[in-house]
């Protein structure tokens, strides 16, 4: 990791403690906090730990079914890893899962990094369908409670924005126009035949054959993602009376809380999560007692089985390297 990389990793994990210790300090009954925590049931935490690692293995089996129209078949139990692996990345430094994952599945299975890339692509817009569907039922069943959340908020300016995005478009058209002397330029060919591969993976979720199996894997992971809160929810007494409509609220808040930067989505997802309860009519210490819960079992689990993928896809590497060598 280069100074600059350090840098930004320290400024990112800077404000998600920065947010994590204004969140603790708007809870003004610690005690209450800390019973709360520990009221959460062994049971509760054991079946959030498992459903969240359901979420990872499918999502890995998901990315199979991508890349079958492709012509690549990795092993399932390599690509598996490799997700687990970009969960591990994104826990310590933001943002890299995605590269992460792609490299390590390039790695072992010799599979195109911009083919790889072009499915991850694909995985991420059909996820973005279902939470702008999950937020939209969030917010209309919960109505009262989005509009106390966001009544505080403010507009940004957006006057930099829009001259930069016309700067922007008026970049790309010129490059549109003068395409044909760029192309013959040695960079722009490689990111020509890097786009080239990515779209290839993009058309994947097109082509695919298993169009059934990718719609369960997708509804699968989604359906994961809010046991492995609602079993927490259940498992503290002062919560377990939470609709299904408001879990999916606290679901969302802290989906987006996550979309921050921040090691681990720490600080970042306690706020969100904190805010949500609060606009619920909870306490705020009761919203941060579960959001600290949740984040807590969460993070093990990605720690301990990322752990374990990544010396797992290390192993399968040392042995594909051995392999090859022999043949030589």
């Amino acid at each position: 990791m280069n100074f600059r990389k350090t840098l930004m990793y320290l400024g990112f994990l800077g404000i998600g403690i920065v947010l994590f210790y204004m969140a603790f300090a708007m809870v003004e009954d610690r005690d209450a906090l800390w019973n709360d925590m520990r009221s959460a049931s062994w049971i509760g935490l054991t079946l959030s730990f498992i459903m969240g690692y359901l979420a990872i293995v499918s999502r890995g089996l998901r990315w199979v079914i991508l890349l079958d129209p492709l012509g690549h078949k990795p092993s399932p139990i390599r690509t598996v890893h490799a997700v687990t692996f970009a969960y591990f990345a994104n826990t310590f430094i933001p943002r890299s899962g995605e590269l992460a994952r792609c490299a390590a599945l390039n790695q072992t299975d010799d599979i195109p990094i911009d083919q790889l890339f072009g499915t991850v692509i694909s995985e991420r817009v059909v996820d973005f369908a279902i939470l702008i569907v999950l937020t939209s039922i969030a917010v209309v069943a919960n109505l009262p409670a989005f509009m106390d959340l966001i009544g505080g908020a403010e507009l940004p300016d957006t006057t930099n924005a829009i001259i930069g995005g016309c700067a922007l478009l008026g970049a790309l058209g010129l490059a549109w126009f003068k395409r044909e002397i760029l192309l013959q330029l040695p960079f722009a060919q490689k990111v020509s035949s890097f786009l080239k591969g990515m779209w290839e993976g993009l058309n994947s979720i097109r082509d695919m054959k298993q169009k059934g199996m990718f719609l369960f894997h997708t509804f699968f992971i989604w359906s994961m993602y809010f046991f492995m809160a609602w079993v927490i929810f259940k498992s503290i007494g002062a919560v377990a009376p939470i609709t299904v409509t408001q879990a999916l609220f606290i679901m969302v808040a802290g989906g987006f809380g996550m979309v921050m930067p921040a090691p681990g989505g720490v600080g970042a997802y306690h706020w969100a999560v904190m805010l949500g309860f609060s606009a619920l009519g909870y306490a705020q210490e009761l919203g941060f007692a579960v959001a600290n819960v949740i984040w807590i079992t969460q993070t093990v689990m990605i720690v301990v089985t990322g752990g374990i993928a990544y010396l797992s896809l290390m192993w399968f590497r040392i042995r594909k390297d051995r392999g090859l060598n022999q043949h030589q």
